[in-house]
């Protein structure tokens, strides 16, 4: 919001400039830079108040199978008042026994620290193997897959998978996780790591560094890929 005080300002200027005074044309041509510089202030103070509210966050990885790159994965964050957007976007090309093209999109939404929306897309080779979207509606929340809808027992939900990709868990022992419609462990390793074993076996390893999560080891059924963060 602008100040009052410049507000206030404005006004005296405008009234004593152009109401009262009825100033000639040369006066107000003096005026001009005055004018000018006022309006310079009401657009920084405009500026620094959106800035105040809203913040972005970009994040880039690549992915990697033993020593060869076969992907990227891209992550962001924007904080506007109380509501918090998480998107993660990513795609991997690579070979197990024919070539494989994969990509995946992961949004979540959370409005005063609890999560509201969560959708996951996953697509291989062109054909769509997952759609799934979760809402908090009428204080419940509600699974959409497939055509079918399904109420979940939960009564809140404070952090999800994609949570921990901005986050580092200190203190958190467990992670919802949309693909089980479940909460999950999550377990500190010896190394470092945040590990989170979903109950149908796979599993995620963050690696954080000043809080900023530095590596990804995804383990799934039939490979194991790493995302690192690039610097």
């Amino acid at each position: 919001m602008i100040p009052s005080q410049l507000i206030t300002l404005i006004k005296i200027f405008y009234t004593q400039a152009w109401v009262n005074t009825g100033l000639k044309n040369s006066k107000f041509l003096k005026k001009l830079p005055r004018l000018f510089f006022i309006g310079l202030l009401v657009i920084l103070f405009a500026i620094i108040s959106i800035a105040s509210k809203s913040q972005s966050l970009y994040l880039n990885y690549t992915i990697s199978k033993g020593r060869d790159d076969i992907g990227w994965l891209r992550l962001e964050k924007h904080i506007s008042g109380n509501t918090t957007k998480l998107v993660m976007v990513s795609e991997i090309k690579t070979r197990i026994i024919f070539m494989i093209t994969a990509s995946a999109k992961d949004s979540s939404a959370f409005e005063n620290k609890k999560m509201i929306y969560s959708s996951q897309f996953r697509q291989t080779n062109g054909s769509t193997k997952q759609n799934k979207l979760t809402r908090f509606v009428a204080d419940k929340y509600e699974v959409s897959e497939n055509g079918e809808k399904e109420n979940l027992s939960i009564p809140h939900i404070g952090i999800n998978l994609l949570s921990l990709y901005f986050q580092e868990p200190v203190g958190i022992n467990s992670v919802y996780c949309e693909i089980n419609k479940c909460f999950a462990p999550i377990v500190k390793m010896n190394d470092g790591g945040y590990k989170v074993k979903r109950p149908d076996g796979n599993s995620n390893t963050f690696y954080y560094s000043g809080g900023t999560c530095t590596k990804v080891v995804i383990c799934q059924s039939f490979y194991t890929v790493t995302a690192i963060l690039k610097q």
